[in-house]
């Protein structure tokens, strides 16, 4: 009688077993990217190129020039900015998302060093924290 209870029992633990809800667990992972550099108006990204020539002359000897090109961008941040991008000192320019535009507002709204730089138009130096997602970059921070 043992014998057969036991052998009752087993399958009705089985399909308890069974029937219990099965998960699954996906995790993704995400490279973090640090960028240093120059916050900009993305309205504005009138980049020019500038030019500085030069030249060295001495007795008896040959004339030399030296030409040294660089980007340089108009586009300081205003209090109306609400699109902004990053040049990094490498000369690459990065755009940020909507909603990293919107958290760059915020933080530009409420921070006072900020604010300073803004108002006597100097460039506003930051490092942003987040992730490249094709050209444009999905922020976590920004200091």
């Amino acid at each position: 009688m043992k014998k057969l209870a036991a052998l009752a029992v087993i399958p009705l633990f089985a399909g308890f077993l069974y029937a219990q809800e099965r998960t699954t667990e996906t995790h993704t992972t995400t490279t973090k990217t640090t960028w240093n550099g120059t916050l900009l108006d993305a309205a504005c990204q009138a980049s020019h190129t500038e030019h500085h020539e030069s030249t060295t002359t001495r007795p008896n000897e040959q004339t030399t020039t030296k030409t040294d090109t660089r980007e340089v961008s108009d586009c300081p941040v205003t209090v109306t900015t609400t699109s902004f991008g990053l040049m990094t000192p490498e000369g690459r320019y990065v755009r940020f998302d909507d909603a990293s535009n919107t958290k760059i507002v915020q933080t530009v709204k409420t921070n006072k060093d900020w604010g300073r730089f803004i108002e006597e138009r100097q460039p506003l130096k930051v490092r942003v924290i987040g992730t490249a997602n094709g050209d444009v970059v999905v922020m976590e921070s920004i200091r």
